[in-house]
Formats: C-alpha cells, structure tokens, sequence
C-alpha cells in the first residue's frame, strides 16, 4: 500500500531516506517500530516526533490506534504526510506542520525515528537533556521507541557531530528505570552510518 502511493510521490519530492519506501523490505527502524506496535493495546495514545513523509506513522494507522499525533516541522513533508495519511487511511488532523513541542500532551507511546534534533545543543549533556525535555513534555510515556546514532561511529560527519552520538549506556543513564532493549538498524561502512533503535518500556 505505502509503496504504491509513494510511487506517485514527483521525483522532485523524495530524499535518500524516502526512496527507501519505494521498494520492500523496509527500513529495518520500520521493521522494529510495526512489529513492537502490533503488539500494543489499539487504545494507547501514540505521538511521533520527525513524521518526515508520514511512512512511520502509517503503521499507527494501519494498526487501528484511535489516537495518533505525529510532528512534522518540515512544510512539504508535512504536506506530503497529510496527503498520504489522509488518503490511506481518511485520518485528517494526524501529522502536525509544526516544532515539537507544542505544549505538554499526556501520551503512552513516544516514537523518535529516523531524525536527530540537536537545534542549539552545543554538547552531549544539552543534547540528552534535549531528549529527556522531548520525553517529559510528551507526559513520561510508558513507551518510547528512540532511534539514535551511535557512538561506535567515529567517522567525521558534519551533519552528526560527535556529542550527538550515544552510547548504550548514555540510553540507560537518561532512562535508569525501564527496561530497555536495543535493536541495530544501520552500521557502517555497509551503511552511511551506525544507528540504534532503542525500546525502552517503564513498569506501571
């Protein structure tokens, strides 16, 4: 379904990551992400950070969650997002053209795929303390399902500096009460760079 709606996505349109979505498998963070959200109850109120083309949060839909809000800063991502959710699965008000946050919202799955935002972070503790702001104003979900690089990737990279890049640990330190399990998506040199997606769950 997404591959032949993304296919009518203007060339002019798609990026490096969204060509992804032209052809199966998946991304494996998509892998990851459908596959813990299939198990969750449908009622649980999802919120994605980074919608970028809404392919993510196509899964939210799909599965049947009643309630889902995704961010989108970028305005024609968003647009094409809003199109593309709209048109699969007649769901308006999903993907959101505007900065998270956008005040506090009670949620219990917060999604992070597929995007870094480090505005203004000028070193690793601004950066976590970014993510945990991020975590707190989503109403400390049960759930957050976190795509990060990772600092096994030393390669210089102007787009990820160093103190963007985190470690297991850097993950348990931020989260120190849940359970936390951690999944590989991309590793260099076979990919550009080294990403790990993180499912870190927090007990009632």
């Amino acid at each position: 379904m997404l591959i032949a709606y993304n296919q009518s996505i203007p060339e002019g349109a798609r990026y490096s990551w969204s060509k992804q979505y032209l052809i199966a498998p998946f991304p494996r963070y998509w892998q990851v992400v459908y596959s813990t959200l299939s198990t969750l109850d449908k009622s649980l109120r999802i919120l994605e950070i980074g919608a970028g083309q809404g392919d993510v949060t196509a899964i939210s839909c799909h599965l049947g969650f009643k309630s889902v809000v995704a961010y989108e800063r970028e305005s024609n991502d968003a647009k094409i997002a809003q199109e593309k959710i709209i048109s699969l699965f007649k769901k308006d008000n999903v993907i959101l053209n505007t900065a998270y946050p956008h005040g506090y919202e009670d949620t219990d799955v917060m999604i992070m795929v597929n995007c870094v935002y480090a505005d203004e972070c000028l070193n690793k503790e601004e950066y976590l303390q970014r993510l945990l702001y991020f975590y707190k104003s989503a109403g400390l979900p049960k759930t957050v399902l976190l795509e990060v690089i990772d600092s096994s990737y030393s390669v210089p990279d102007n787009d990820f500096p160093t103190w963007i890049r985190l470690s297991k640990q850097d993950i348990r330190d931020l989260f120190p009460n849940a359970n936390i399990s951690v999944f590989n998506t991309y590793s260099y040199p076979v990919n550009k760079r080294t990403k790990n997606l993180y499912i870190i769950r927090h007990s009632e």
